[in-house]
Order: C-alpha cells, then sequence, then structure tokens
C-alpha cells in the first residue's frame, strides 16, 4: 500500500513537473501583457454563442454515454441521471491529478445504475476511441484542403473508413474465455480474481460494436461534439477580432491544442493546450500575443464551466459513489 501511494506521488509530480516545463516554455514565446490587453477587447457576443455550443456538446456527449452505458448494461437505464455526474467528472479532471474524474465515472456509474465494473470501463473506452478519430479526422480534413482534390478526399475517405471500421473489427475478435472455477475458499474475491474478471468484462463490452447502425450513430455524434467545441475556440476566436473568414488557423490550432493535452501535464491541462495551439498558429501567421490570447480565453472557457459544475454540484449530490465492485482495496 505504501508503495502505491509512493508510486502515486513519483506520478502526480512528474506530471506536474512536465507541465510546468511546457507552461514556462509558452510563457517564453509570448508577451503576457500584449496578451492581456487584447483579452480585455474580448466582445460578449461571439462569448455567449461558444458557451452554448459547449453546453450542448456535453449534452451530447452525455447522451452518447448513456447509450454506450444503455448497450453494455443491456436494459434501459434513466437518461436523467446521466449528464450530471458525467459532466462533474470531467470537472473533477480538471482540478485533480491522475485523472480523478475517470476513477469518479468509474465508481459512480458502476454503483448508481448496479453496473460492472468493466462494463463501465469498457463503455469509456469505446467512448474515448470516438473522441479520437473523430478529433484526428477534423485534423485530416484540415490537411487535406492543402492538397490536390482527389488525394484529400482520399484521405478523408480512408480516415472515416478507419473511424468506421476499426469498431466493426474490433467487435468481431474473440469473446474472453470464462473464469476457471475456484475453490470455494477463494470465490473469486481477491484482488486478482477481481481485476481477471473486469478486464473479461472489459473486452466482452466490445460486442456492442457489431451493430453498424450504432457504429454509425456512435461516429456521427462524436463528429458533431468535436464540431460542437470546435464552435467554442471560433468564438474565442472571433471575440478577439478574427474574422470567422479567416477559420482555418482557429481550426487548425484548435485540433493541435487538444491533441496536446494528451500529453502528461498540471490539471487542466494548462501549458500543454496552449504550447501545442501555440505552434499551430504561428505555423498559420498569427502573430504569437494575439494567438496567446484566444488560446487563454478559449481554454477559460472550456475550463471553468466544468470545474465550477463539480464543485457546486458534488456536495449537493446526495449520494457518494463507492468503490467500483471491490475493485479497488480499500483503505
Amino acid at each position: 500500500m505504501h508503495s502505491l501511494l509512493h508510486h502515486r506521488r513519483l506520478r502526480v509530480a512528474v506530471q506536474c513537473c512536465i507541465g510546468l516545463a511546457l507552461l514556462l516554455l509558452f510563457l517564453r514565446q509570448i508577451d503576457m501583457g500584449a496578451a492581456a490587453s487584447i483579452l480585455l477587447r474580448a466582445a460578449m457576443p461571439p462569448l455567449v454563442f461558444a458557451l452554448f455550443a459547449f453546453a450542448l456538446d456535453f449534452l451530447l456527449r452525455a447522451v452518447r454515454f448513456w447509450m454506450l452505458l444503455e448497450a453494455v448494461a443491456g436494459r434501459k437505464l434513466p437518461l436523467r441521471a446521466v449528464p450530471a455526474p458525467f459532466i462533474a467528472s470531467f470537472g473533477i479532471s480538471d482540478l485533480l491529478p491522475l485523472r480523478a474524474g475517470d476513477v469518479f465515472r468509474l465508481a459512480w456509474f458502476q454503483r448508481q445504475m448496479d453496473l460492472r465494473t468493466g462494463s463501465v470501463l469498457g463503455a469509456m473506452l469505446i467512448e474515448r476511441f470516438y473522441d479520437l478519430a473523430a478529433l484526428l479526422l477534423l485534423g485530416v480534413a484540415l490537411a487535406a484542403l492543402h492538397l490536390p482534390a482527389a488525394g484529400g478526399a482520399a484521405l478523408i475517405v480512408a480516415a472515416l473508413a478507419g473511424m468506421i471500421g476499426a469498431p466493426l473489427v474490433l467487435s468481431r475478435l474473440p469473446a474472453p474465455p470464462p473464469a476457471a472455477p475456484r475453490p470455494a475458499t477463494t470465490p473469486g474475491r481477491t484482488l486478482r480474481g477481481r481485476i481477471a474478471r473486469a478486464v473479461r468484462d472489459m473486452l466482452a463490452t466490445f460486442a456492442i460494436l457489431r451493430s453498424p447502425q450504432r457504429v454509425l450513430m456512435l461516429s456521427a455524434l462524436s463528429i458533431l461534439c468535436w464540431l460542437l467545441e470546435a464552435m467554442l475556440f471560433l468564438g474565442a476566436w472571433n471575440s478577439l477580432g478574427g474574422p470567422l473568414a479567416q477559420w482555418q488557423p482557429p481550426m487548425a490550432a484548435f485540433t493541435a491544442s487538444t491533441l496536446g493535452t494528451l500529453v502528461p501535464g498540471l490539471p487542466g491541462h494548462f501549458g500543454t493546450f496552449e504550447l501545442f495551439g501555440l505552434a499551430a498558429f504561428t505555423r498559420n501567421g498569427i502573430a504569437a500575443d494575439h494567438a496567446a490570447a484566444v488560446l487563454l480565453l478559449a481554454h477559460l472557457l472550456l475550463w471553468a464551466p466544468t470545474a465550477l459544475f463539480a464543485i457546486l454540484w458534488l456536495p449537493f449530490s446526495g449520494k457518494t459513489a463507492k468503490q467500483p465492485d471491490g475493485l479497488l482495496p480499500q483503505g
């Protein structure tokens, strides 16, 4: 137990060091005073539009997760019970290290909806696949604009085929073998046994992707969600004077910033988001200080709503999620 705690502390320290280094690297490339003066000139109407798009984005993400949970559960689940803890899980990850929001989401839905740990984990993995696939598709579409028409179209078709075809292939993987019978004295209650059961349940969830209709629906929802989130970024760009006709630089920066959050760093992805977005902006000819102002405003719009929601909702949720299936050791 002490070694596990030491490992977690070490991971937090390493991630914070990486995040601080990237944040300092970002700050060294800009004039923060100039960026602040640009931020003070922000227009409100585009920001209202941006926040509306962001709210719709998260509502659709919650619906998508509910669809996945219903599919893995094989029964009806209440949609109204999903959005609040789903959104709160993102806010927790924005405030705490080590993807704490994912642990909360896993525990909450396992407990409150009486689902198996591996089933919830499998639904989360499928969700992450579609997020990454849709974001990469967006990046491919932007890259295709700089290619000959035939080559660009072929690239987009290939990316779409991968997004739709990969889950269908994954769903055809052989089902994991059932667990061997255990002696009556140890009926699968060891940590090793619980982990093995969770892995089997997780792999079994991929079978829900055998439905072409479900795969198409998940693909369409995922693309729509990321386009709505991109609208938030465009809203920040337009609020600070960027013309909507010049939409390609902010879209490229949005894609780069979001992919940059895959790099371990500070909670809320401060530093990684800005540094990768700044590189994309400047590569497209946007001044570093103006780019920094857009990135900081967009990041605030992405971070503050979910973080504040988690802070305000959790104390009054009236429920406490337990550790899933006893998979994590107590104490």
